[in-house]
């Protein structure tokens, strides 16, 4: 058992990208995987390359420009089929890098294989917050701009923001709140302008939620923390979630959401501090939105699904999106609003389960996505 034990190896798959040709059309030949497992698989186009996972283990995305200078930032990594092999997807510690843990469930056999995306951003991270209410704000890279009226449908750039952005907040009747690294930065006001950083974080934030009436909420692992005053600029942990968090929901006013792959767990009280879990999500999740007032609403691939009664406990299922996901806002009173690549699009009615287009978002996020494969070790 030990000699088995030390044999086991984490993967490493480095994606070498032609940053100065690559286009939607050649993207295939453009990308060139290869791992350090040093077996007979050679470098290659993504479509057609298999990597090779032991369980229990980890395996890691690191993705570079072939110049060696343009940035390329690794936007998600998602489960398209085949076995389920993956948990814990999330960023690495750079732009650039991705990581997953190998399961170690029993079910999984040697040579089982999974299927999964990843995309490449060129001009730096996506993402949209906001509501139906007032309008999505979405950023790509340290651009963020806002809609807040889809009849007039036009887009509004801000001042940009003081770092490459990693992730947002808020909302457009207070402004947006953005993150990256354990640095904070909110706008209050459009009219003004200006971006106002607050204290760092006390860890390395990997997603945000809240607004700028309540203000943020942000984790790491399975740690929460909130800020719930500007002018006390003072960060307060709560208790730990009951799993490794991989994404967020909320405000202070109601409480965060949390999940990790089907799970759902909230807190509506920071002063009793406990975490309370739903019933399981009708998928494994890949983004969430929503408060505790209203409900969480989730996505995976082009499904939707809310929940709009803790005490009913019942996801309900809605049309799906016209296109897979990246990125889910609202606060699911009026329905969500959701993004890929430069297409938005809403649903402001769940009776009506209609989907409706906006305006292309105005900063070409130059994304990428692509399908290789992983396989268990004999």
């Amino acid at each position: 058992m030990e000699t088995e034990q030390l044999v086991k190896k984490d993967t490493n798959v480095t994606l070498t990208v032609d940053t100065d040709t690559i286009t939607e059309s050649n993207k295939n030949s453009a990308v060139e995987f290869w791992d350090d497992w040093g077996d007979t698989e050679i470098p290659g186009d993504p479509a057609n390359y298999v990597s090779m996972v032991d369980k229990n283990q980890k395996i890691t995305w690191t993705a570079v420009a072939k110049n060696g200078t343009t940035p390329v930032y690794i936007e998600n990594v998602k489960k398209e089929g085949g076995s389920s092999i993956m948990k814990q997807i999330g960023r690495g510690n750079a732009h650039n890098k991705y990581k997953a843990r190998i399961k170690n469930d029993p079910s999984i056999n040697p040579g089982d294989t999974e299927s999964y995306s990843i995309t490449i951003n060129l001009n730096g991270y996506e993402g949209i917050a906001g509501s139906n209410e007032h309008g999505p704000i979405v950023y790509v890279g340290t651009k963020v701009a806002y809609m807040n009226n889809y009849q007039n449908n036009i887009w509004n750039e801000v001042a940009d923001a003081p770092f490459e952005i990693e992730g947002i907040a808020g909302n457009n009747s207070q402004g947006p709140i953005v993150y990256a690294g354990n640095r904070v930065a909110y706008m209050n006001r459009y009219a003004e302008n200006l971006w106002h950083e607050v204290a760092p974080a006390p860890f390395t934030i990997e997603g945000i939620a809240g607004n700028n009436a309540q203000g943020p909420i942000v984790y790491s692992g399975t740690q929460v923390a909130y800020m719930n005053s500007y002018a006390n600029n003072t960060w307060q942990i709560v208790a730990s979630a009951p799993f490794i968090i991989e994404g967020i929901a909320g405000n202070n006013a109601n409480g965060p959401i949390v999940y990790s792959g089907s799970q759902v767990a909230y807190m509506n009280s920071y002063a009793n501090n406990v975490w309370n879990t739903v019933t399981r999500a009708p998928f494994d999740i890949e983004g969430i939105a929503g408060n505790n007032a209203q409900g969480p609403v989730i996505y995976c691939d082009a499904q939707v699904a809310y929940m709009n009664s803790y005490a009913n406990n019942v996801w309900n299922a809605v049309a799906n999106a016209p296109f897979n996901i990246q990125g889910i806002a609202g606060n699911n009173s009026r329905g969500p609003v959701v993004f890929s690549a430069s297409r938005v699009t809403y649903m402001n009615s769940y009776a009506a389960s209609l989907w409706n287009n906006v305006a292309n978002i105005p900063f070409d996020p130059r994304s990428f996505t692509i399908d290789p494969r992983i396989r268990v070790n004999n």
